[in-house]
Parts: structure tokens; C-alpha cells; sequence
């Protein structure tokens, strides 16, 4: 580079850039046409439209692609599968519900996980990255996004540097000149150039968006916004990833399960229907009722609201968890917080109120003839404001007369708090009198040690702050000395010791004994002395078997004189109530040993420091007012105070979860059952199903079960997980045994006469015997007809057109052989078959539904009230069921091969059928007798409610057999349920991923979680053009920061690196450089 104060401009033959790291201040305001002093309120507005916010361009998503999106999945593939099956067989009832039946899944998919979306969005709004800026002369904070080229900003220790900037001296009277006793900022930038420990910055240097300010604070002025940054650059590189979700991965195993049984089901049919019972298929509509009926299987099998209801009480439950002040950083964290067993809480802020107080009943004077009034007084007196210091604010508020003591006292002299002395000391002046007096006050042990009768003193003071040590207070001495102490005289007078304390929030202590009865159990992890630790879990109930953190890493390294009665370090951590003096490191170490216990561990944290424990946790909870950095790498984030924040967010991601495990059992359950029902109907008994019924139960039951995203639960008791082989053997089972009940009511209704014979309703009976013995006294007796005759015989027939139009005919055609009496069993078979349909759909669809009541809990169904909106989706839905029961289709779908106004269509009593205007019915002979038609059953839904009714009341107890055989929620075993959770949320937790394609777990390195630079950016740019920002020449001749997306995509493009580690040049071949003075 050229000499001082010069600039090097690189120039190529479509851009220049300057390397803001190597200029110096002066030439870098000249270039962003700034102060120290920063921007006005005008100008960074007109920059704002200029270069846009600071923030890396999105990807917008087109509505319409996002709502077809809803159909591409593998259970909706299957769905359009069956919708071409049918629009094949001219099916267009079916095609229709079909199509509607996807189509009404993507809308309510679509509009409910956006209005949660929305929700989520406008309350983490609030936690957008802020920062201080100076604007018009003044600090002011701001959001991040819109900070702009030339603003002058504000960082100190916790912050994201929140675009590149370069740093001003630590002197504000020269801010553009280095000093040698200036002290260095520390800055973590590991995730942008792989660097392992914080980086020392002084004045000029460069620090990069996203990295994380360790120590110091300075003021910096913004050079590079958005994709101008340097992980900008990179990020417009490589692309985001897209992380599937765990519930994704859940969804896709039972739909994998449930697509395999279907495949099985279908395979089954097709063979038995063509090989074995000869059935045959011709073009047309109704032309291959084989292949129809197959529909019903293909259909009522797949779970196609799966997607749409597991995915909808999700979003719902995390905007219902936000709005209660826990923001879910990543969707699948959800079930982290519902599997947590152990919470290691902060104390302060959380378990109390982080409110310093002083107990004035306990003050303990030391100084004869001073009073408690005294000691308050004086304590005000020595106290500085100005500063907001939380010790100095508590005793300024706790004389109720400080307000006046400004006007009589004169500071004359102030010495403020340092770590090594411990003490603040002030000089005042008293205007009434002019006596000059000095305060001291700070640590007890130091004014102690500076009392003239320390020695007298030592006792008492010793023992009244071991007394506030155990009853959790704080001690805080205050002394008083006559004079100035410019004659060298000092003869300080101890007047007393003050208690401090943290008093516990008020709903604290509840809150951690209801978290117990749920098996949560809460540890207190305090940086706090011990004492102060343990009085304040007694006052919680907590227990006080707490130990310092140095204990706890000797008993780690093996000192068994640190173990005492435990038997190992796992053991000490697992019982007792918590730790103190812990250090952000220490977290970490108490996190690992939980979860090497088989724990699912919440954490808590609020700093920088804290990231690394809160992404080793497998639940990171970045507190109330935690920084922008532990926010990152927390998975939820609090936006209310206090442990009941963490209660509610645990038990809320609880019953999110129950909710969806209902579902997921329920769909299990009715894939298996659907498929065997139908499916050994169907080979057993040719007995055919039509698709219309199982499109309209799956409208009325699979839409009513979108109210189980709102259902009322309880939560679990015990930390759930994922147990998909639990899942699948209790909906298996639940399927196979409704199976036997539907199995049951066939049997009993179309091969028995017991409901003609008990109940005195019409027969259904479909037994050739049955149906040769009735036909044949109906043609005698009531038609007066030989049942031997050649159905041509029958006038009305023979004159209709499938006959020829006359008897002659009739008898000439293929249809003479067709006998009265075969004619009339084919017809009786047909209706019955049809009514035997109505019958059949009504016990199935509330039988099915029934059992979402069953699965929800493990208590017993009938005591454990659901939510209003469940009960009222079965009550609709059932409703719905029964009313198409009762009247049926009039007869649809018709036969293809069929004749008109029937002559042996009546109840087995010789009564007209009702509700069956087209009295349609097929013709003896041909394929269309396996036409499944609904006609309307009448009495029989009383059977079909009563017959679920009974199988119903079985359910309860075959659950919780279940339960115990599977140790379903520990039902049987806790111990052994928790290790199995462990290993099913190991997949979870141990590689924790997000939702959002370009977004990633966020770590202490990756604070803001993002997934472009998983791996340092010195892998991927040369770390040479960190600080290389494009610029352009105005007509004046200046040199300013671009505004173009282009040149930055550019120079990311040529500042990369190869594979192996070569460099490219930053200029490319045809660059060239230039100076300039």
C-alpha cells in the first residue's frame, strides 16, 4: 500500500473495491461521507432507500406454490392416484370428493399455519436484533435492519456486531487516533474466519456482522450493510439448507407404514377379485366396480389429514406458547420441551425477582448512639446515583427522606467501585453546619478491616454475616470518618451492616412444586455464594443439598473426597437441588452429566457466555432480557420473567404433543382398520364398499379431528417422546379389534336372521337359503308367478330396452335362460347389500371417531372431559353420518347393466322400500351385480350406535393393557420409559435442527443459526477480502460505498476459494490496482 493516508482502490473491469481493514478512520468517514458524531435522522433515511435495510435479501414464496405445496407428499400423491383412478373409470363423483377432499386439506393447512405463522412473526418482532446508534447528536436504539452505510454505532459486552464496521478509539476526544494504553475490545468471530479464541481489536480494526462482542465497549462506525458484509458475501454463495423436521421424518415413517399396508391391501383384492371370484371389467362408467371398490382401500387408508392436523395444532400450539411469553425458536424444539425432565434454573431473575432490598428490621448497628435511621441516612448519603448502580439506587430508595439530602450535603470528593479495593468512598460537605466527613462502604470484610476497633468489632460483625449468609442476605458494611483526610488522620467508625437480598418471586415456590407432581424436577444453578444458595432454595422448597462448582469438577476428576456419600459424579448431580458459584463453563459440565444420566435437560441463560451450555442443552431458554447472543442459541426464548414463563412453555409444548400423539395413534388405528375391513369383506365375502362413503367419512371425521388442535388435555405427567413402535402396536391393535367389531355386525346382520328374529326389523340376511326361501314364497304368493319361469315372463321387464323391448324378444335374447327366481335373489341381494352398506358406514364412522376419545388419555374415556370444539366435531360429524344412514343415495351409485321400476325390490315384509325413487337394480347374469349402491337403512342406525356402544366399552381396558404391556408414559415402569426417551430424542437433540431453509441450529460460534455458514467463512472466502467493500465514483470524482447487489455477488464470486486451498485472485485476471493519494 502506498503511504500513510492513502487508499488502495481496486479496480477491475466492472468494479472497484476498497479494503476498509487496511485504510485508516479519516479516509474511512471520508468514504461513507460521515462524522464520529454519525448520521442525522434525515440522511440515514434517505441511505435506508438508497441501500436498502441491513439484511441479506429474501427469497419471497409464491402463495399459490406454498398452497399446491400442501399436495406434494407422498400421502397426497396417493390420494391423486385414486383421483386418476377414478376420472379412468368415470368415476366423476368420486373424482370430485376426492379432489375436494385434497383440496380442503391444503386450505385449512394453508390459512391456519399462516394466521399461526403471522402470530409468531408479529411477537418475535420485539426480539429483533436492537442496537445503539448515534443519530442527531444523540444514542439512540434502534433495529438493527436499519442501520445504514455511515452510522455511527454503540457495542458492548453481550452484543452481535450488527453489520462490518470499524472501530473508533477508545478516547471520545480523539476517536480517530490510537493510544497506547487504550485497552483492546475482545471480539468473537469464529464463525465468520474459524478463529478459535476472541480476537483483540483496537482502533481502525475491522469487526464482522454476526460475531459476538466479548469484553470492552467502543463506539464503531458502519462501512458494509446486508449482502455487502462479509458474511453477506459468503452467505450469497452458498445456498441455505433445508433441515427436515423431526415431525416431518415422524410423519413420513407413519405414512410409510400406513401406504405399505394400503399397497399390501390392494395387491390382496386385485388377485382374489380377478383370479378367484372371475370378475371382469369393461370401459365405461360403472363398468369395473372391481377396480372401484379397490378405491376404498386406496382412500379410506390413507391418512390424508395427517399432514394437515399434526402440522396445524403445531403452529397453533406455538402461537398459543407465544402469546404466553415463549417464543419457539425452532418448530421441532417443541418436542425437546415436552421430553424435559430436569430444568437447571438461574436464580437470579428467575427464581426471584433480581431486586436488591434492604431487611431494615435486621440492620445491625455497630456504632453506639447511631440508630437504624442513622444508618440508613448515611447509607443514602454514600451512595451515587448518577450511575443507576443497583447497590446505590437500593440504599438511596431506602431512606424515605433522601430527597432532601441534596440540598444539605455537598459532594466534595467521590471514589468509585474497583474489583481489587471493594469499597466506594465520598467526601461531603454539610452546608448547615460545614462539618467535612467522609462514607465508606462496601464488601463488610474490607470496612471492617479499616475500623479503628476492628479487632473489638471482629467477633460480632463475623458471626451476624455468616447469620445473613445462611438466611440468604448479602452484607454490606458502612463506615463514617471525621475530616478530609488531608492531615493524614483516619479513624473510620463502622455504623453498621446492612442485609441485601434477592427476595423469590411470589409464584416461584408454586410453581416448583406443581413442576414436580408433572416430573420435572427444577435445579438451582446460582453464580451466588452457597449460603445465599441454600437459604433460598429453602425458602423454595427446594431442598438444601446444593455444592459449589469447584466440588462438583474435583468430584468430576475423580476426588472421592468430593463425592462423599454419592457414589459417583452422576449420582451427586442427579439428587442433589443445585449448584452454586457456578460459572457460565460449569453449566456446560452439569448439562453433560444430566444427560449422560439418561436426562432430558432444560437450561437457562441470558449472556454470551452462556450460548455453549444452552446449545448443549437439549432445551436452551434464553431468559428475559437475555442478549442478542444467547437468544440466538436458545431454542425458546422468553419474553416474561420468571420460572412460571419456563412452567408454561413446558407444559404448553406437553399438551402440543399429546395432541399430536392422539392424532397419530387415531390415523394408525383407522388405516389398519379400514384396510383389514374392507380388505377380508371384500376376499372373504365379494362383498363390495362404495369409494363415495369412504371420501365423505373421511371429509366428516378426518376434517372434524382438525378440533384436536384444540383440544382440551391434560398434560402428561411424565416427559413425553416419540415411541413410534408403541404408536404402531397400539393402533394396530386398536385397528384389528374395531375390525372384529364392523366383522361382528356383518355377520350378525347379512348371514343371521337375529335382528329380524330379537329386534323386529327387516331382514338383511344375504344367505342364498334365506334369500331362495323368500323369493320364492314372494313370487308365488304376492306375484303369483312361477319363480321357475324365464324372467321375461315378467312384463314389466320385457318390455324395457336391456330386454329388446318385447317379450319375444326378451326370450330370443341371452336373458331367457334368467330365471324369475334368480332374477328376484339377485335383486333382494342388491338391496339388502345396499342398506347393509348404510348400516355398515354408520358403525364405522362412529365407532372410528369414538376412539379419538380413548386415545387421548389414559384415564378412563368417559371421565375425561375433552375440549367443547371435540366434542362438538363428533357430534357434527356423527350427526352427518347417521342422516346419510337413514335416507342412503336413492340408490347411487346405479347399476350399469340394470332395469327399471323393480319388481322384487321391497323390506322382507313385502314393503316398499323408502327413499328409493329410481328402484334401479341390476341385472341377473351380469358384472353390475357387484354395483355397491346405498340405500337407506332406516331403524338399523339405532344398531349401528348401540353395536359401537358395546364394542366401546372394551377399548378403555384393552388401553390399558397396552399401556402396561408397552410401559406407554411410564405406566409400568419410569425408569425404563425415561431411558427410551432419551434414546428417542437423542436423534433430536444431538444434531438440532430448524425449520427454515437457510437456518441452523445456532451455536456460540453461529449465534444467529445460520445454515450458510455451518462451516467457518475462511473455508469458503479468501479471508484477505474480509473487509473488501465495492464502491463507485460519483460525477464529483468521490469514492462511495456501492449500492449494487451485483458488484458484492461479484467480488464474493472472485475473493472464493478453491478445493485444496488455493486462492483465487480477489481481482480477478483482468483486475488492476491503482492509488490513490
Amino acid at each position: 500500500m502506498g503511504g500513510e493516508g492513502e487508499v488502495k482502490v481496486q479496480v477491475g473491469t466492472t468494479t472497484e473495491e476498497v479494503n476498509f481493514e487496511k485504510i485508516d478512520l479519516k479516509e474511512a468517514l471520508s468514504i461513507l461521507n460521515t462524522t464520529p458524531h454519525g448520521l442525522s435522522s434525515a440522511e440515514v433515511e434517505k441511505r435506508l432507500a438508497e441501500y436498502g435495510p441491513n439484511k441479506l435479501p429474501e427469497s419471497t414464496r409464491n402463495p399459490i406454490l406454498v398452497f399446491l405445496g400442501y399436495m406434494w407428499n407422498p400421502l397426497s400423491w396417493a390420494m391423486e392416484a385414486a383421483a386418476i383412478i377414478a376420472i379412468c373409470l368415470l368415476d366423476y363423483a368420486d373424482f370430485a370428493l376426492i379432489v375436494g377432499l385434497l383440496i380442503l386439506n391444503s386450505v385449512i393447512s394453508y390459512v391456519e399455519e399462516s394466521n399461526a405463522d403471522k402470530a409468531i412473526k408479529a411477537l418475535a418482532g420485539a426480539l429483533a436484533p436492537k442496537c445503539k446508534a448515534v443519530r442527531d447528536g444523540t444514542v439512540q436504539t434502534v433495529d438493527a435492519v436499519y442501520l445504514v452505510p455511515g452510522d455511527v454505532i454503540v457495542m458492548k459486552f453481550g452484543d452481535i456486531v450488527a453489520a462490518d464496521v470499524k472501530l473508533f478509539s477508545d478516547d471520545p476526544q480523539k476517536p480517530c487516533d490510537r493510544n497506547s494504553e487504550e485497552v483492546p475490545m475482545q471480539i468473537d468471530q469464529a464463525a465468520l474466519t474459524g478463529e478459535s479464541l476472541p480476537a483483540k481489536k483496537f482502533t481502525g480494526d475491522v469487526a464482522f456482522s454476526g460475531s459476538a462482542i466479548k469484553a470492552g465497549e467502543r463506539h464503531a462506525v458502519v462501512y458494509a450493510t446486508g449482502i455487502n458484509t462479509f458474511f453477506g458475501r459468503a452467505a450469497a454463495l452458498i445456498s441455505g439448507t433445508n433441515n427436515v423436521a423431526n415431525l416431518q421424518i415422524i410423519m413420513t415413517k407413519i405414512g410409510g407404514l400406513c401406504l405399505v399396508t394400503i399397497g399390501v391391501w390392494v395387491v390382496i383384492e386385485v388377485i382374489v377379485q380377478f383370479a378367484h371370484y372371475k370378475h371382469n371389467c369393461t370401459s365405461g362408467e360403472e363398468g369395473c366396480p372391481t377396480l372401484t371398490n379397490m378405491l376404498v382401500v386406496l382412500v379410506g387408508g390413507i391418512p390424508i389429514a395427517m399432514p394437515t392436523v399434526l402440522s396445524v395444532t403445531l403452529a397453533l400450539g406455538a402461537a398459543k406458547l407465544a402469546k404466553e411469553g415463549a417464543i419457539v425458536a425452532r418448530m421441532s424444539a417443541v418436542e425437546e420441551m415436552a421430553g424435559m425432565d430436569i430444568l437447571c434454573s438461574d436464580k437470579t431473575g428467575t427464581l426471584t425477582l433480581n431486586k436488591l432490598s434492604i431487611d431494615a428490621n435486621n440492620i445491625f448497628v455497630t456504632e453506639p448512639g447511631i440508630t437504624i435511621e442513622d444508618v440508613l441516612k448515611y447509607g443514602a448519603l454514600s451512595a451515587d446515583i448518577t450511575g443507576e448502580e443497583p447497590i446505590d439506587v437500593v440504599l438511596y430508595n431506602s431512606y424515605p427522606q433522601a430527597s432532601t439530602l441534596a440540598g444539605r450535603f455537598k459532594k466534595l470528593k467521590w471514589i468509585p467501585f474497583n474489583p481489587t479495593d471493594k469499597f466506594t468512598a465520598v467526601t461531603l460537605l454539610d452546608q448547615e453546619t460545614g462539618r467535612v466527613f467522609r462514607l465508606l462502604k462496601g464488601s463488610p470484610q474490607v470496612v471492617l478491616g479499616r475500623a479503628h476497633n476492628k479487632d473489638k468489632l471482629a467477633e460480632s460483625v463475623n458471626g451476624k454475616m455468616v447469620e445473613f449468609a445462611n438466611r440468604g442476605f448479602r452484607s454490606l458494611g458502612v463506615a463514617m470518618a471525621e475530616g478530609d483526610g488531608a492531615d493524614g488522620k483516619t479513624e473510620y467508625h463502622m455504623l453498621g451492616l446492612l442485609p441485601l437480598f434477592d427476595p423469590p418471586r411470589h409464584d416461584t415456590k408454586d410453581t416448583i412444586e406443581y413442576c414436580h407432581t408433572q416430573g420435572i424436577e427444577v435445579k438451582m444453578v446460582t453464580g451466588d455464594h452457597l449460603l445465599i444458595g441454600k437459604e433460598t432454595a429453602r425458602m423454595l422448597g427446594m431442598g438444601d443439598t446444593m455444592f459449589p462448582s469447584e466440588v462438583l469438577i474435583k468430584a468430576k476428576n475423580g476426588d472421592k473426597g468430593a463425592l462423599g456419600e454419592f457414589k459417583d459424579v452422576v449420582d451427586m448431580v442427579e439428587k442433589c437441588n443445585g449448584f452454586a458459584e457456578v460459572f457460565p463453563e460449569h453449566k456446560y459440565e452439569i448439562v453433560a452429566i444430566l444427560q449422560e444420566a439418561d436426562h432430558v435437560v432444560g437450561m437457562t441463560g441470558d449472556g454470551v457466555n452462556d450460548a455453549p451450555a444452552l446449545k448443549k442443552a437439549d432445551v436452551g431458554i434464553a431468559v428475559a432480557g437475555a442478549t442478542d447472543a444467547a437468544r440466538g442459541a436458545a431454542d425458546i426464548v422468553l419474553t416474561e420473567a420468571g420460572l412460571s414463563a419456563i412452567k408454561t412453555a413446558v407444559l404448553g409444548a406437553r399438551k402440543i404433543f399429546q395432541r399430536m400423539t392422539t392424532y397419530s395413534k387415531y390415523t394408525v388405528a383407522m388405516t389398519f382398520r379400514i384396510c383389514f375391513t374392507f380388505g377380508l369383506l371384500t376376499v372373504i365375502y365379494d362383498w363390495y364398499f362404495p369409494t363415495i362413503l369412504i371420501v365423505i367419512m373421511a371429509v366428516f371425521n378426518d376434517g372434524a379431528m382438525i378440533a384436536l388442535a384444540k383440544d382440551r388435555v391434560e398434560p402428561s405427567r411424565q416427559p413425553n417422546a416419540w415411541n413410534l413402535k408403541n404408536i404402531f402396536i397400539m393402533g394396530i391393535v386398536y385397528g384389528l379389534y374395531l375390525t372384529l367389531s364392523t366383522w361382528a355386525l356383518y355377520q350378525t346382520a347379512c348371514k343371521t336372521s337375529f335382528f329380524e328374529d330379537h329386534v323386529n326389523l327387516f331382514s338383511l340376511d344375504d344367505r342364498h337359503a334365506s334369500l331362495t326361501v323368500w323369493c320364492t314364497d314372494f313370487i308365488k304368493n304376492v306375484k303369483k308367478m312361477n319363480p321357475l319361469d324365464s324372467v321375461c315372463l315378467v312384463p314389466e321387464y320385457a318390455r324395457q330396452e336391456p330386454f329388446g323391448g318385447s317379450r319375444a324378444a326378451c326370450l330370443a335374447s341371452e336373458h331367457a335362460d334368467e330365471t324369475i327366481l334368480t332374477q328376484c335373489m339377485v335383486e333382494q341381494k342388491y338391496v339388502r347389500g345396499a342398506m347393509l352398506r348404510s348400516l355398515i358406514y354408520n358403525h364405522v364412522s362412529v365407532s372410528g371417531q369414538a376412539l379419538v376419545l380413548v386415545v387421548r388419555n389414559q384415564g378412563y374415556s368417559l371421565t375425561q372431559v375433552a375440549g367443547m370444539l371435540t366434542y362438538a366435531a363428533f357430534v357434527l360429524a356423527q350427526i352427518g353420518s347417521t342422516v346419510i344412514s337413514i335416507f342412503g343415495f336413492g340408490g347411487y351409485v346405479p347399476p350399469r347393466h340394470r332395469l327399471e321400476e323393480c319388481q322384487f325390490c321391497t323390506y322382507s315384509d313385502y314393503k316398499p322400500i323408502r327413499f328409493f325413487p329410481s328402484r334401479e337394480v341390476p341385472i341377473g347374469g351380469t358384472e353390475s351385480r357387484a354395483t355397491a349402491s346405498v340405500l337407506g337403512c332406516l331403524g338399523y342406525v339405532l344398531v349401528a350406535w348401540i353395536w359401537s356402544a358395546i364394542w366401546y366399552t372394551l377399548l378403555d381396558p384393552i388401553k390399558w393393557a397396552l399401556c402396561w404391556i408397552l410401559n406407554e408414559d411410564g405406566f409400568r415402569d419410569v425408569a425404563t420409559m425415561r431411558h427410551e426417551r432419551r434414546l428417542e430424542l437423542a436423534q433430536v437433540s444431538g444434531n438440532k435442527t430448524v425449520d427454515v431453509g437457510g437456518m441452523t441450529a445456532p451455536t456460540i460460534s453461529n449465534p444467529l443459526g445460520r445454515a450458510s455458514i455451518q462451516k467457518p467463512a475462511a473455508m469458503v472466502l479468501d479471508r484477505a477480502s474480509a473487509a473488501l467493500v465495492p464502491v463507485h465514483r460519483t460525477s464529483e470524482g468521490l469514492v462511495r460505498v456501492s449500492n449494487d447487489p451485483h458488484k458484492a455477488r461479484d467480488l464474493a464470486r472472485r475473493s472464493r476459494l478453491v478445493e485444496g486451498g488455493v486462492q483465487r485472485t480477489s481481482g480477478g485476471p483482468h483486475s488492476k490496482e491503482i492509488t490513490r493519494a
